[in-house]
């Protein structure tokens, strides 16, 4: 009998520790330490990968409890994508509650780098959207940086915290450019030159359809060891539209300056998008080596200099 009792206490004192283990993980905070903490649930991600960022962070104390709460709770798949900023402690409830609802606790910052778009503006952007930015970096500083990657800023919206760094910001495009780009398996040289070229197509074409045509172009003229000739790789390094390019940049040495330079470029003019990286990828076999656009955008190509002096007095009456 006395072994009896002596097993029924060790268990009602296991189940009441158990029990008190259990209230413990859900209705007493974690202690992080440090606020703000901030938790991203990606797209496609499920129950059991959020645990374990929360558990990382030491946001929750236990991983089997808060699963096993939110399924109860019928609220794991409810769960929103999204970046979380964490303030305070909460409890499992909160947490919960607040990954169910979409409880961001800031207002997100959204930034939008467009196809083509060059380092100029995006510094603009960064600059006047984010202080732990605009706090270390002068403009000049940042676009020294974002020209060092330009061409591998994939044009996408992005969501940010405010308080976000420029290694917030980077981590989003860059993941963002490998999964855009890795499936082609290009070297990093290939890579770049394709960059390049479709950086190029995104300031020189107005009209997707036209660009595999243009593409087609550019490698012709690189074939022919031609100079590409192109208002946008001097406007590029000058900052200027080509309507305003003077004779004095005509005769520049910079090694964008494609009507003295035979090849391409140094590096991308710009931050392409899908469609000019796959145009680039999959040129147009042509034999036109001169393009212009009319007044209206639209594309006139010639395979002679004479044919080109034609259609340059026909649609631009120069």
């Amino acid at each position: 009998m006395d072994t009896l009792i002596k097993i029924i206490t060790a268990l009602t004192i296991a189940i009441l520790a158990l029990l008190g283990y259990v209230y413990f993980s859900i209705f007493v905070p974690a202690d992080v330490g440090g606020y703000p903490v901030i938790v991203e649930v990606v797209q496609g991600e499920n129950l059991s990968s959020i645990s374990d960022k929360l558990y990382l962070q030491k946001i929750i104390k236990n991983k089997f409890i808060f699963e096993n709460f939110a399924k109860v709770a019928k609220q794991d798949s409810r769960i929103q994508i999204g970046e979380y900023t964490f303030k305070k402690p909460l409890n499992v409830i909160e947490i919960v509650d607040k990954l169910a609802n979409a409880r961001y606790e800031y207002i997100p910052v959204i930034i939008t780098i467009t196809e083509g778009e060059d380092s100029r503006s995006i510094a603009d952007k960064l600059l006047s959207n984010f202080k732990n930015i605009n706090s270390i970096y002068t403009r000049d500083e940042l676009l020294a940086i974002l020209q060092a990657k330009e061409g591998y800023l994939f044009p996408e919206t992005y969501n940010y915290a405010p308080f976000a760094t420029l290694e917030d910001v980077f981590k989003k495009i860059d993941e963002e450019f490998v999964k855009r780009t890795s499936s082609n398996n290009l070297s990093p040289n290939d890579l770049r030159r394709i960059i390049t070229i479709a950086s190029i197509l995104e300031k020189e074409v107005p009209h997707p359809e036209d660009m595999k045509i243009v593409a087609g172009i550019i490698n012709n003229r690189l074939k022919a060891d031609m100079p590409l000739q192109m208002d946008s790789t001097l406007g590029y390094y000058t900052g200027k539209a080509s309507l305003e390019l003077t004779t004095e940049d005509l005769q520049s040495d910079s090694p964008y300056n494609t009507y003295k330079v035979k090849g391409l470029p140094s590096g991308p003019i710009g931050n392409p998008g899908d469609i000019s990286i796959q145009a680039a990828l999959n040129p147009d076999i042509n034999e036109y080596v001169y393009f212009l656009s009319d007044k209206e955008g639209i594309n006139h190509y010639a395979k002679t200099y004479a044919e080109h002096l034609r259609n340059r007095k026909t649609y631009l009456n120069k």
